[in-house]
This record gives C-alpha cells, sequence and structure tokens, in this order.
C-alpha cells in the first residue's frame, strides 16, 4: 500500500533553494520568490466601504470622448468589477445619475454630492476624463485615457480620498504592434469600446489587491 506524506512548505522551499544553488550562473532568487510567494500584489489606493451605496460617475467636461455610452461603459465596466470581486455590495446603476447629470443643462449646475444624492448613494466615486485617444502621439497608435479620480460622501459633500483636490490620475492604456491601426471607421469604433473597457477595469483596480501581472494601471 502506497503512503503519501505532506511536505511542509518551509521544508520544501529550502530543498528547492538547495537544489538551484547547485547550478552554476543560476540567477535563483527572483524565480525563488515567485515560485513561494507569487507575482507581488498592488495594494489598493483607497478601501472603500463595503456596504456604503455606491455609483460611478464619469464625467467629460472637455468632451475628450465623442459618445456618451463611452462614459457609461466605463463606469459599468468598474461597477461590474468591484461587484464581482466583492469590494462592495451595493451598487447603483451608472446610467441614474449620468441622466440627472445630463439634465443640468436645463437648470442649475448641481455638485458632485447633489447628484449623487439624487439617485440615492452614499458615496460617488467620481472619475473625470482628462485624455480618451486612440493616436495620442503624431504617427503612433497607443490607444490610451486618463482619469482624475476621487471618491465624494454625499452626506457632507467632502472628498474623502485623495488628499489632493486634482484627485489621483489613473493612466490606462492598450499596448499595440506596428501596422495594426484600425483603418475603418467600424473598425475604430470598437476599438474605442475596448478602451472603455479596459479604463473601466482600471478605475476598479484602484480599490482592490492585484496582481501586477493583472493590471491595466500604470505610473501608478
Amino acid at each position: 500500500m502506497n503512503t503519501y506524506t505532506r511536505i511542509k512548505p518551509a521544508f520544501l522551499s529550502a530543498c528547492i533553494i538547495a537544489a538551484l544553488t547547485l547550478i552554476p550562473g543560476c540567477n535563483v532568487i527572483t524565480p525563488i520568490a515567485f515560485a513561494i510567494h507569487g507575482p507581488e500584489k498592488i495594494m489598493p489606493a483607497y478601501t472603500l466601504e463595503e456596504n456604503a451605496k455606491t455609483v460611478i460617475f464619469v464625467d467629460d467636461p472637455s468632451s475628450q470622448i465623442t459618445q456618451r455610452r463611452l462614459r457609461y461603459a466605463i463606469a459599468d465596466r468598474a461597477t461590474k468589477e468591484l461587484l464581482a470581486k466583492r469590494v462592495l455590495v451595493d451598487m447603483l446603476d451608472p446610467r441614474g445619475i449620468l441622466t440627472a447629470a445630463s439634465n443640468e443643462r436645463y437648470g442649475e449646475q448641481m455638485s458632485i454630492a447633489e447628484l449623487g444624492k439624487s439617485v440615492g448613494a452614499d458615496i460617488v466615486i467620481y472619475a473625470v476624463v482628462t485624455e480618451f485617444s486612440l493616436s495620442p502621439e503624431t504617427g503612433a497608435y497607443i490607444p490610451r485615457t486618463s482619469m482624475r479620480v476621487k471618491v465624494i460622501d454625499v452626506a457632507s459633500g467632502k472628498r474623502l480620498w485623495p488628499n489632493s483636490e486634482m484627485g489621483l490620475i489613473a493612466n490606462i492604456q492598450i499596448p499595440q504592434k506596428p501596422g495594426s491601426y484600425p483603418g475603418t471607421t467600424g473598425a475604430r469604433l470598437e476599438m474605442e469600446q475596448t478602451l472603455s473597457g479596459r479604463a473601466g477595469l482600471g478605475l476598479s483596480q484602484l480599490f482592490y489587491k492585484h496582481e501586477i501581472t493583472e493590471t491595466v494601471l500604470f505610473n501608478r
């Protein structure tokens, strides 16, 4: 009869290190660390209150995005990610706050807290798009977007995070191969939709721990 014995992790790690150190010219530190601890983790920039009723509002005062549906796509993807990761358990559909903001043209401009209150939110994750482009540089095709992100408490109207009034800058891009520029209108629209989804993922990643191999954020 075969007998199976569980090997203790510490003993197994010592064996691996001993074996690899016998291989001349081998750089063993990085692979061993990766094997034992896994990829490096990126910690959340801010910890949201799990049970607070939260809505995401993607604003575009400088008209960086050509279509409103892309603003919704960013907020919707971020909402779904935060719910899926159990970062938050009570989130509102972003359509409501987008609609409330679009009605401002017919009256006085509302504050972010007032917009949040109008849809019954406790917290607003407020993201201002400062860049949304498929070709941010002449001759380059690197779909990229940047957002200034804040967390606003609806009851007090105060900014909970970050300390800077300008917000935290979140940069997201899609690496592209040379010669892959979308040559048709349909292809460009599809890439804009893809960039919006990736932006939403990046927005959500600000608020939960994830592996560095999974992140779509850069310059963080």
